[in-house]
């Protein structure tokens, strides 16, 4: 049994009916057949309700989102732990000082990676180059390479 962490935009990817919900649902179909866990950092949960309360009926999309999560035995892991923070500051301060001024990523991302490194065996995105050169000691991996 593997433990696959999961960025905002897998989830996103099967809500929205992306260009990606095809392979993101067989992901998810594979990790339900070979009995893998799927987790994902309350960060992930605070931009999934971000959606949730933007949307135009925030009761049925909660709803919807719930059920999805409930469905796919998605976990949500909280960080109980200054050491997945740390982490999360050192990748990002490794990250700004490599690239100056010009950031493309903003500290939630950080803490995502940090959370899913110090709680799963792969961290699960479509933005797999993202987070290619930021020293994670786990794959970063695509969910159709999954």
């Amino acid at each position: 049994m593997t433990v696959y962490s999961l960025d905002t935009n897998v989830i996103i990817s099967h809500l929205r009916a992306d260009r990606y919900a095809e392979e993101t649902d067989r992901f998810f179909r594979r990790t339900i057949e070979k009995e893998d866990r799927l987790v994902m950092p309350d960060v992930v949960y605070a931009e999934l309700y971000t959606g949730i309360y933007l949307s135009e009926n925030p009761k049925s999309e909660e709803k919807r989102v719930q059920s999805f999560l409930a469905v796919n035995n998605i976990e949500v892991r909280a960080s109980r732990s200054l050491k997945v923070a740390k982490r999360a500051g050192e990748l990002y301060s490794t990250h700004l000082n490599r690239r100056g001024v010009a950031v493309q990523r903003i500290l939630p991302d950080f803490l995502i990676a940090a959370q899913a490194e110090a709680t799963s065996k792969a961290f699960i995105t479509w933005n797999e180059l993202d987070y290619k050169d930021l020293g994670l000691k786990i794959p970063v991996l695509s969910p159709e390479k999954a």
